[in-house]
């Protein structure tokens, strides 16, 4: 007890002290100037089948392979050793045949193997021989030659089975066994060290007919790597169709249910909608290996799965119905993502002929029956049948996921106009970003993607400022700080949290906003950082899941106006550095390039020596032309770098998308500087973006609407000052912009109507505790106590973990010192959030 109240003390006497320091600025806050309203379906959730998010995460099975379906690849593609290489198809914007090559495994059976090491006692293999389910037609043969010792054939699960101490776990096993095998078929349930935790006889009946055997099964003790077996004692042959083993205690308890810790984790951000089922497993690969939601439906064993685009078979097990209910069960909105008869753009890029499209649309036409429509209909009637006959709460579809160009927008059209005249209730998504809505003719919302580094997010909460109104709302569908944190350290949640703070502010444009990706199992991280973090026995959430949970539980009704939205940024200089061309999907040519100096002398260059390249490039007669699609190109010249210059050109595009690149201020590595992207943004939009570790790093300067012609040659003039860099093309200034500092604090304010609270935000990113005097004007009465809700670190560099779980997470406290005018100093590296009773 004296322990705790000397920590206590110093704690109180340490916030005291950091309170006292005088204010760097102050924030006026006024009430009766209401801003834009914040509409309850800001914070939403996007769940794709990445990283393990589903099988071995979120969905509760414990099984790996539990159908012995693991090997079968999509129509067309084909294995060499543990890579997978996809159909060969014509790529639609381009007409390329793209190589691609994926993960692929060697086990014999994933998942699966025989305790024994001699082909003497026992061996397994897959057959197609009499399959329980024709569309999951493969099951194992085990051959057991010699059962003096008893054959075990054994299942790990997602590395690992978590098994606790006297709860029940649902078997399911559908085997049958050949005339001659006269002996006894076991489950147990075993420990990392192969110790029995629980055995059950699974009873067969006859010989040659497929037995479907449920029984449960409760571990005598707890083990986080725990095991499953089937043990065979006689000689002859077992098939096996699918074994499955389910935690009884689910989420809310539904049958085929979700991983109870995780899906909690889930609810906890009180997600407004859930976007499924992606992400790229919407396109596939190509269109072979599309995520197929029908096949998602019905009994568990009956599913075949699908490869997933990120490298492993998905089960299907997480399906279209157990979405919906989950949706339902946690008050949330669901959001179906339809295919359009496009592949993915990134990857293959194949289309559908044009004959096709109509199968595409009848397919997300079904689905939105299937979730919505009377029972009378023929997919309402199919979900009544599974057992729902009442609506589930389906809002929202997006048409198409990351598609783009002409062939989309006219696929949109048709998918808007079907969709819209038969369900006018539902609200629909194009993929199109900021630079335009290219030639659709109306959509409800679209979809910009960010996937940055800090700097970018810090740099960019005005960026819907200044965007139009009145012709559509935006979903930013795809958010996350990504790029030089880690696996997601503090930078990275603070930035995301100034990020926030412009959304809220700009919510009558920004109604929906999700994270992504979502969820990862540690064992299998394919994309970079994720929100959540899990193993068979754990979840943790991020320093950035706290920052979406912290702005979903705070969410104001309205704004109101603040003199403040971030701290100043202060101007600053250029760096000296190379210059270079660039392109991204796009050939393009290069000719009459000359550099001169501030006093117009010439600068000697000799085009032909590169510090770096990517792409297809080539010199002849002073032309340097790329003539390859990559994402992105770059020919780094050599020989010259300065911060006060003017590079002029000539440029020709030939082919591709968009338009090209002009890289300057570029470091010794080539790895960090800036890059006019001319005709970016699928050929709509002209800005410089920052360069950071060799890649663009987001947006820097005001967007420009632009697009650039086939065979048209263009006279382009850049011209580089310390302070400011423009360009010109064909004697027009485009854009230009000034570098400056990257703001460090940033603040929002609203009101929450339920509570009669005002709701003060501020993200301090700065190594520095940040004092601010806050002003309260259109205000009557201020109670003295309210509430502090704040993240922080002693770093920004510093992580949650699986050791420190919690090691940054919110700390709510009570704050006494509230009124019409206060000071509050505000901790180093803080996500901080005031609430105070004002009226």
């Amino acid at each position: 007890m004296k322990k705790f109240f000397l920590c206590f003390a110093a704690a109180a006497l340490l916030l005291s002290a950091c309170n006292s320091i005088a204010p760097k600025e102050e924030l006026v806050i006024n009430l009766q100037e209401k801003g834009a309203e914040v509409a309850p379906s800001m914070y939403g959730i996007f769940f794709e089948e990445i990283n393990h998010a589903g099988d071995g995460g979120l969905y509760a099975e414990l099984v790996k392979n539990r159908s012995f379906e693991e090997l079968e690849m999509p129509e067309g593609y084909y294995a060499e050793g543990d890579v997978l290489h996809p159909k060969k198809v014509c790529n639609h914007m381009s007409g390329e045949v793209r190589e691609g090559s994926f993960r692929w495994t060697t086990e014999p059976v994933p998942g699966w193997n025989l305790n024994t090491q001699e082909t003497a006692h026992a061996e397994m293999g897959l057959t197609k021989e009499n399959p329980k389910y024709p569309i999951a037609s493969n099951n194992l043969k085990v051959t057991i030659k010699d059962a003096s010792t008893p054959v075990r054939l054994i299942n790990g699960g997602y590395w690992g089975m978590n098994l606790v101490k006297e709860d029940s776990y649902l078997l399911r096993t559908i085997l049958r066994t050949s005339a001659d095998y006269k002996g006894k078929i076991t489950a147990l349930l075993l420990s990392e060290k192969d110790e029995v935790l629980a055995s059950a006889p699974i009873e067969i009946s006859g010989s040659g007919t497929w037995n479907d055997v449920h029984q449960m099964m409760r571990p005598a003790a707890t083990d986080a790597k725990g095991k499953l077996a089937l043990e065979f004692d006689g000689s002859g042959a077992v098939y096996v169709d699918y074994v499955s083993l389910f935690p009884e205690k689910t989420f809310r308890n539904r049958p085929n249910g979700l991983r109870n810790d995780v899906a909690e984790m889930l609810a906890g951000l009180q997600p407004a909608f859930v976007r499924w089922p992606g992400g790229c497993v919407v396109e596939g690969i190509s269109l072979e290996n599309r995520f197929e939601w029908k096949k998602t439906l019905g009994d568990p064993a009956a599913r075949s799965g699908e490869y997933s685009t990120w490298g492993y078979r998905c089960s299907y097990g997480f399906g279209y119905y157990e979405m919906l209910q989950f949706c339902e069960d946690i008050g949330a909105k669901a959001m179906f993502v339809c295919n359009v008869g496009l592949g993915c753009q990134y990857r293959m890029g194949d289309a559908s002929p044009e004959n096709k499209i109509a199968y595409y649309l009848d397919d997300c036409m079904d689905a939105i029956e299937y979730a919505i429509g009377d029972v009378t209909t023929e997919w309402g009637a199919k979900r009544a049948e599974q057992g729902h006959s009442a609506p589930f709460p389906l809002q929202y579809v997006e048409i198409g996921n990351e598609n783009w160009g002409d062939e989309y927008d006219k696929r949109f059209d048709i998918f808007y106009t079907a969709i819209k005249e038969k369900y006018p209730e539902l609200t629909l998504i194009s993929n199109h970003g900021l630079g335009g809505t290219g030639k659709i003719a109306k959509t409800d919302m679209i979809d910009p993607h960010w996937y940055v580094n800090p700097e970018f997010f810090f740099q960019n909460t005005t960026i819907f400022d200044n965007h139009p109104r009145g012709k559509y709302d935006v979903y930013v569908g795809e958010y996350a700080c990504n790029a030089n944190v880690g696996g997601g350290n503090l930078r990275a949640a603070l930035s995301e949290a100034a990020f926030i703070s412009g959304m809220e502010r700009n919510g009558d444009l920004v109604k929906m906003t999700s994270y992504a990706p979502l969820l990862e199992n540690r064992n299998d991280r394919s994309w970079a950082v994720n929100l959540i973090w899990l193993d068979t026995d754990q979840v943790l959430g991020r320093s950035s899941y706290y920052v979406q949970k912290m702005a979903a539980e705070n969410r104001p009704t309205y704004n109101v106006k603040s003199n403040l939205t971030m701290s100043a940024p202060q101007q600053m200089e250029y760096n000296a550095g190379r210059f270079g061309f660039g392109s991204w999907n796009t050939q393009v040519e290069f000719s009459d390039v000359k550099v001169t100096r501030a006093d117009g002398t010439a600068v000697p260059l000799d085009l032909a020596k590169s510090a770096e390249q990517k792409g297809t490039w080539n010199l002849k007669d002073g032309l340097l032309s790329q003539a390859s699609l990559e994402t992105p190109t770059k020919y780094i010249v050599d020989g010259f770098s300065g911060n006060e210059f003017t590079l002029e050109c000539r440029v020709r595009k030939t082919g591709g998308h968009e338009g090209f690149f002009i890289y300057f201020g570029l470091s010794e590595d080539n790895k960090k500087g800036f890059v006019y992207n001319v005709a970016g943004w699928n050929n709509q939009t002209t800005a410089i973006e920052g360069v950071a570790e060799g890649r663009t790093a987001g947006v820097v300067s005001d967007r420009v609407a632009q697009s650039l012609e086939n065979d048209q040659w263009y006279d382009v003039k850049m011209v580089v000052t310390p302070l400011k860099s423009e360009l010109y093309m064909d004697g027009k200034l485009i854009v230009s912009y000034s570098p400056e500092t990257t703001p460090l604090q940033f603040f929002s304010s609203g009101y929450d109507e339920a509570t009669g609270e005002l709701i003060v935000k501020v993200v301090n990113a700065e190594a520095e505790a940040y004092p601010l005097r806050i002003k309260l004007e259109g205000v009557s009465k201020v109670e003295k106590t309210g509430k502090v809700i704040s993240l922080s670190a002693a770093s920004d560099m510093e992580e949650n973990s699986f050791e420190e779980p919690m090691k940054i997470s919110p700390q709510e406290s009570e704050y006494n010192g509230f009124g019409e005018s206060f000071d509050y100093s505000f901790p180093p590296f803080s996500y901080t959030i005031l609430r105070l009773k004002a009226n």
